[in-house]
């Protein structure tokens, strides 16, 4: 594993600690870690997500019998 450190104001610092106590986090790093695997698993979601939406939107401009005929033409 690599180590990455990330600096905070002493307030903030102070507040991620009394969470991370308050809810019972293994540790700090722990917390952290699963915030940002969370962040990039639901960013991966959303791409997914958007690539099959135009998909489904090239499906109907390139499946569409109008311009089948019209091509057919020239074909």
């Amino acid at each position: 594993m690599k180590t990455v450190t990330i600096k905070l104001p002493e307030n903030e610092a102070k507040e991620l600690e009394e969470f991370v106590k308050k809810r019972n986090y293994l540790s700090k790093s722990e917390f952290i870690r699963n915030l940002i695997m969370e962040r990039l698993d639901r960013n991966r979601k959303e791409k997914i997500g958007w690539m099959i939406l135009a998909e489904n939107s090239m499906k109907k401009l390139w499946n569409n019998k109008k311009d089948d005929e019209i091509w057919s033409k020239y074909l």
